[in-house]
């Protein structure tokens, strides 16, 4: 299908610029199908339509496979992509080329259109010829990227190795201006030392000012936030009087990062060498195929008697003695041709004639110059037969100890799993002797609850090196009882791991039993001293009630029929009569009204829902709220103290209902059966949230006497759906 004249302006129009563009249509083989004048013009070609034209031919070499593969990729997907390409013209230019497939009519080879610019100006594109022709040879020099700058640093021309050092393109490169002030400014460039480099000090600007070749290693910054290492080797380049008169400076620029990186490596895997070689006390060293000694430990230098500053470079055989040279030389030889790591257990006769045991472990050095290293240990293993004569005298001793003893002994060998327990341990829990038990199975017969406190106990102990723990327990004895223990461990460490554990069982069942029964009888004397100090806090409440109905009342009474007697003369002196007598009839009522708050009435199993009905029947004639009480018909489970309780319950709830709750109608609820008293206050009120709300006083109360009965309170509310209450207390102790 043919392209219209619309898709040409919007391939076009794509441009980043519209001025001087080189236009061209080519098919898959290159050839030029049409071209616009500025294109002919500019590169010197006859009219494509008459004479055959291959773009292809235009392009440098060095490009020429980008090219096609650009072609090739539009093609697939129908797309547009740029590249970067020298196209000759007389010399070649560095050009950009925006390619669109336009897609092909049927029978005849796909299309496409090439949109291109030049990247330099007539000017600079004049001067970077002119630099090339006349300094050829320099520039072979250089094996990577070239910049050619004024001297004020400005960039005349590079090619694209530059571009790809710098991680940009070459037409980035091109628009760059000011390039001082965006040096010390925006960029973040430092030198090998980690110091920041000005401008004015890098190789290429001292070139300009000395006229003479510098160079430098700058370390860069990214756009993706990587380093690189850039090496810059600057020559200065003298004006000519015809076609370049001011001077110039030529840049060769090497990226030396992975050289750099790889450098790093090598001085932190030598220090990482050295410092294991200098710590290990153990005997290490490094040789080279050649037998070399290139380096060796601390103890290996201290063990041999050597200079530690004459060892490096000299031959192993001329520091080590020829008799354990011989014992280890064949290993060394098999790691070399091998380069496996190989691992031996070798008896080294000594010079003194004695035969030492020695673990010694070999092993091959990956190294950056291509020569084989080899690395190796070597452990000095204690007397095998000395250690198992010590272990069995140990052992006796240990089982003689045991028998003597009365206390209660086990021993734990941590790097064998086996468990040894003396006869009086056994007996303690009730087990037989020959009966092989485990670390596993004492832990299993821990009592649930204090099972895995245990274990993590012994746990923290080891993995924080403590020399030992101990703790308290329940333990499952051969008869099905749990006895309270107190065991305490000590841990045995060898090179820093723990390696055994021996401790001491205690029975301590009878002394936790006379604990509980001290706490019980503590606990017992307690509830007597509250229960005391209520009933004397109840007893002083009612003599409070008493006094201010019988005394305070009478005394207020008496003043009222005295006042009532008086005779006032004027109507000013009637009024005050009257209210005088009515603030007194007021303090009469309110007195009388807190005189039966404060007396309890005479509580027993049979009025407890009297006294309560009445209570209900006395706020009911004083307001508007409706009241509803429901209780079991049997009340005699419950004792006079919990009675009062339950009544003093009643009535602080039915007071913050009153006081806060704007509620009209409250349900009374009282179950009791032959294990608990269950009470429910609910409400209809403006209720509260309570998480929200700081306990007062009245809820306080409720919760200080259910619990002295071992009693639980529950409250819940939320604001607009009114309050419950629930109180549950054991009928019994």
């Amino acid at each position: 299908m043919k392209p219209s004249l619309t898709t040409f302006k919007e391939l076009i129009g794509a441009s980043p610029r519209h001025d001087d563009l080189f236009l061209s249509v080519i098919s898959e083989d290159g050839s030029i199908s049409n071209a616009n004048q500025h294109m002919v013009r500019n590169l010197e070609l006859s009219d494509p339509r008459s004479t055959p034209i291959n773009f292809f031919d235009l392009i440098h070499p060095i490009n020429l496979a980008e090219f096609r593969n650009t072609l090739v990729n539009v093609s697939q997907d129908c797309s547009s992509k740029g590249v970067e390409i020298y196209v000759k013209n007389g010399h070649y230019h560095p050009m950009r080329w925006q390619v669109s497939c336009l897609g092909r009519e049927r029978g005849m080879p796909r299309s496409f259109l090439c949109v291109g610019y030049r990247l330099l100006d007539q000017y600079r594109a004049s001067r970077f010829n002119g630099l090339m022709s006349k300094n050829t040879e320099l520039i072979l020099e250089g094996l990577s990227g070239i910049i050619f700058q004024d001297q004020s640093g400005e960039i005349i021309a590079a090619n694209q190795k530059s571009a790809r050092i710098y991680d940009c393109s070459l037409e980035t490169l091109y628009q760059i201006r000011d390039i001082g002030v965006m040096w010390d400014t925006s960029w973040k460039v430092f030198d090998e030392d980690g110091a920041p480099v000005a401008f004015a000090d890098t190789p290429f600007m001292k070139t300009v000012q000395t006229g003479l070749p510098h160079t430098g290693t700058i370390r860069v910054l990214l756009r993706n936030g990587d380093w690189r290492w850039i090496y810059y080797d600057c020559h200065y380049i003298a004006g000519d009087s015809l076609h370049n008169p001011e001077a110039a400076v030529l840049s060769h620029l090497v990226d030396v990062t992975e050289e750099r990186r790889l450098s790093a490596q090598v001085r932190e895997q030598e220090a990482l060498i050295g410092s294991y070689l200098k710590q290990t006390p153990h005997l290490g060293w490094v040789v080279d195929e050649d037998a070399n000694l290139l380096f060796a430990s601390d103890s290996f230098i201290q063990h041999f008697e050597v200079d530690a500053k004459s060892i490096s470079g000299k031959k192993a055989t001329d520091v080590v003695p020829a008799y354990v040279t011989m014992a280890v030389y064949d290993l060394h030889i098999k790691v070399f041709e091998t380069g496996q790591s190989m691992e031996s257990t070798q008896q080294v006769k000594w010079a003194d004639g004695a035969n030492y045991g020695f673990y010694i472990h070999l092993f091959p050095i990956k190294s950056y110059g291509g020569k084989k290293l080899v690395g190796g240990q070597a452990i000095r293993l204690p007397d095998k037969s000395k250690l198992e004569k010590e272990l069995r005298e140990a052992h006796a001793r240990l089982l003689t100890y045991s028998k003597a003893t009365t206390d209660a002994i086990w021993e734990w060998d941590m790097q064998t799993g086996q468990m040894f327990r003396n006869e009086t341990l056994m007996n303690m829990v009730g087990y037989q002797m020959d009966t092989s038990k485990g670390i596993t199975w004492w832990l299993k017969s821990i009592h649930p609850e204090d099972r895995n406190r245990v274990a993590d106990k012994v746990k923290e102990a080891t993995d924080t090196m403590q020399q030992s723990w101990q703790d308290e327990y329940r333990f499952k004895c051969a008869d099905g009882t749990y006895k309270y223990v107190q065991d305490r461990g000590f841990v045995v460490y060898e090179s820093g791991l723990p390696v055994k554990m021996i401790g001491s069982l205690q029975d301590i069942s009878a002394m936790k039993e006379l604990e509980l029964k001290l706490a019980d009888e503590r606990l017992q004397k307690q509830k007597d001293i509250s229960e005391t100090v209520i009933r004397v806090q109840e007893k002083e409440r009612t003599r409070i009630g008493h006094e201010l109905h019988d005394n305070v009342n009478q005394i207020l009474s008496t003043a009222k029929l005295f006042i009532d007697m008086i005779k006032p003369d004027g109507r000013e002196q009637r009024e005050i009569r009257e209210k005088t007598s009515s603030y007194l009839l007021m303090a009469i009522e309110e007195i009388r009204k807190l005189s039966r708050e404060l007396v309890v009435p005479q509580l027993k199993h049979d009025n407890l829902a009297e006294s309560i009905q009445t209570l209900i029947q006395d706020i009911q004639m004083a307001g508007t709220i409706k009241i509803t009480f429901a209780h079991s018909v049997d009340l005699s489970n419950l004792s006079a103290g919990r009675s009062t309780t339950i009544f003093r319950i009643i009535q602080e709830q039915l007071k913050n209902i009153l006081k806060h709750s704007k509620a009209n109608t409250v349900d009374i609820l009282l179950e009791v059966d032959d294990e608990n008293c269950v009470l429910e206050v609910k409400d209809n009120g403006k209720g509260f949230n309570p998480r929200q709300t700081t306990q007062g006083i009245g809820l306080s109360n409720i919760h200080e006497r259910s619990l002295f009965y071992n009693g639980q309170t529950e409250i819940e509310s939320a604001p607009g759906k009114g309050c419950r209450v629930k109180v549950t207390i054991p009928v019994m102790d």
